[in-house]
């Protein structure tokens, strides 16, 4: 983050600094317009998710209780990070003035809560999407130690670079870290959601498969869920695009730049934007239900494999993480 110039060059000359400070508040203008921006966004999406789950079903199913936790804990990350990235603009003003505050331990303390803020955020994204994936194979073991150790390197990779990012700063208020820096954060968590989206759209297509191989009809909830459980899988895939965005703007221009800064504000919120769309689609295809013929997810996954096996069909007790069906 960016430290007045007037703390940092004081014998520039009046042209030079003015210049300097006016392309400082364009930047931060620029920046903060792009996080208000997905904010408000997150604010509507978030709402309307919470209504829905709070008023769409008379049971109150874990799955459901989880994501709604996780809604709510998403939402006052956000909120926190939004306030961060703006105390940090507002206590940094009055270093313009030509005696300016000593404001250091101050901002330090900014950035050290908005290091934790931020990353709390892709951690509890991550956790939906393996959750999502951990539901559809409710009898494969080997699929859910591939997604524990997905979750731990998540978290290990989260913690290891707040711990990093947070002896830099306590440091140096000045360093704004660099690509290697980031190398503990990133790669775990863009590896946690390209192997979950790659399980469920695997799932996916195995169910599409069945459906297709047993003659099921794809009118009502088989023709939703295979809607939704594609939706999953595209919208990971494109998630992890924002990440290798990320990455590559990171490597090529650095965290002092300003498509970094831009990108490092946006990205908190994108991630809790983007488990939340599942339940707004999910909720969209139940609208469209013309039949009262529900089923969860995953009895219609063993409903597809099993050819319409009674006890399969109604014996299925794990539910997802999103709008029950």
């Amino acid at each position: 983050m960016y430290q007045s110039s007037a703390t940092n060059t004081p014998h520039l000359e009046a042209f030079p600094k003015r210049y300097s400070e006016v392309s400082v508040v364009v930047e931060w203008t620029v920046k903060m317009s792009v996080v208000y921006l997905f904010y408000g966004a997150n604010i509507v999406i978030s709402f309307t998710v919470i209504y829905l789950l709070t008023t769409t079903s008379t049971r109150m199913t874990r799955g459901r209780l989880g994501l709604l936790f996780s809604t709510i804990f998403m939402l006052l990350m956000s909120t926190l990070s939004v306030f961060l990235d703006t105390a940090f603009i507002v206590v940094q003003i009055p270093l313009i003035a030509i005696n300016p505050p000593d404001v250091i331990s101050s901002i330090r303390n900014i950035k050290i809560v908005g290091i934790y803020a931020a990353r709390l955020n892709f951690l509890a994204c991550d956790g939906i999407v393996v959750w999502r994936a951990w539901v559809l194979y409710p009898d494969n073991l080997v699929a859910k130690i591939v997604l524990i150790a997905c979750i731990i390197g998540s978290l290990a990779g989260i913690f290891v670079s707040a711990g990093f990012g947070t002896d830099e700063v306590l440091r140096d208020i000045h360093n704004t870290g660099g690509p290697s820096e980031m190398s503990e954060q990133i790669p775990p968590l863009l590896i946690t959601n390209l192997v979950s989206t790659s399980m469920i759209a695997y799932r996916a297509w195995c169910h599409q498969r069945d459906v297709r191989k047993n003659f099921i009809s794809t009118n009502g909830s088989v023709m939703k869920i295979q809607k939704i459980m594609w939706f999953l899988v595209e919208s990971g895939f494109f998630y992890s695009i924002f990440w290798i965005g990320f990455t590559v703007v990171l490597v090529l221009n650095g965290t002092d730049s300003e498509s970094f800064q831009v990108y490092a504000g946006a990205m908190p919120m994108l991630s809790a934007m983007y488990p939340l769309l599942i339940v707004l689609v999910a909720a969209h295809e139940k609208s469209k239900e013309t039949t009262n013929n529900g089923m969860s997810l995953t009895q219609s996954i063993k409903f597809a494999s099993k050819a319409g096996s009674e006890r399969e069909t109604h014996g299925g007790n794990v539910e997802m993480s999103i709008v029950q069906s």
